[in-house]
């Protein structure tokens, strides 16, 4: 009986491993997704100084750039949106795994 509590330990201990590992890269993902939202809405500030000139914004526009950049940060955040979603399916899976880790402690505590 006790070697079916140390498999189970086993068991459980990598499942929380798992859950923890897909929680990180999750989270790394979610970070440089909102990275590159910061960096297109930089670009896009950066075109609306008075540095650009007239020219290069008109140029800009008439080529649809202004567009593209907007309709990249939508498509970003919209790709974060999902992102967020998987984070926080993650961290459920990561409370379930903790959870029956304490569970199975206080079983074999008792037994």
């Amino acid at each position: 009986m006790a070697r079916q509590k140390d498999v189970l330990k086993k068991i459980v201990a990598l499942k929380r491993q798992s859950a923890e590992q897909r929680l990180l890269v999750l989270q790394t993902d979610a970070e440089r997704i909102e990275a590159a939202i910061r960096q297109l809405r930089a670009g896009l500030a950066a075109m609306d100084t008075a540095g650009a000139g007239f020219d290069a914004l008109c140029l800009a526009e008439q080529n649809g750039h202004v567009r593209k950049i907007i309709s990249d940060i939508r498509t970003a955040q919209d790709a974060l949106a999902l992102k967020q979603t998987e984070v926080f399916d993650a961290r459920e899976a990561l409370k379930r795994a903790f959870h029956s880790e304490n569970r199975l402690g206080e079983i074999t505590a008792k037994g």
